[in-house]
């Protein structure tokens, strides 16, 4: 994971893209146990083109004249998978714009922070994401009126009521 983060800097030193943030279970791990995982999420802001498509063309011809290739969705970096995702909507959105520092092998990277990791699982609703609320419940001290105020400014508060309630 090493060399990833440190082409997720590089790629920001040179700009290349504005900014990042892990997410996903990788993200998940920086706050509780590990569990098993196959990819990194790497969250992205889009960069578009002038007739408004989104476009990562950059951060593949770096990735590839690095040497790295692709197999299916993924960049394969130093042999872990590594998915590059847009922010899809508000959420992942405000997640990207409030993520915060973390240490690796004494390298700085971005990762989103649990409050958002847990209410982007709650919006997600699969099986695996349901498994990462319970993780970030009992492993991490949330700040609560936090998690409240991104749960009801993204609408899932009566969700997560209705999650914690059982």
């Amino acid at each position: 994971m090493k060399k990833v983060i440190q082409i997720l800097n590089e790629l920001v030193d040179k700009g290349i893209i504005k900014k990042y943030a892990i997410g996903g279970a990788v993200g998940v791990i920086f706050y509780t146990e590990t569990f098993t995982t196959r990819d990194i999420d790497v969250f992205v802001a889009p960069q578009m083109t002038d007739s408004g498509i989104i476009h990562l063309g950059l951060i593949y011809e770096y990735l590839k004249k690095a040497g790295y290739s692709m197999k299916g969705q993924y960049f394969i970096i130093e042999g872990i998978p590594v998915d590059f995702v847009v922010v899809y909507n508000d959420l992942t959105l405000e997640a990207l714009d409030n993520s915060i520092d973390k240490q690796y092998n004494k390298m700085r990277v971005k990762v989103f922070r649990p409050e958002y990791l847990l209410a982007i699982a709650l919006q997600t609703g699969r099986v695996r994401d349901l498994r990462k609320i319970d993780l970030l419940m009992s492993e991490t001290d949330l700040n609560g009126e936090l998690l409240k105020d991104i749960l009801k400014h993204h609408n899932l508060y009566k969700k997560w009521r209705k999650y914690v309630k059982g």
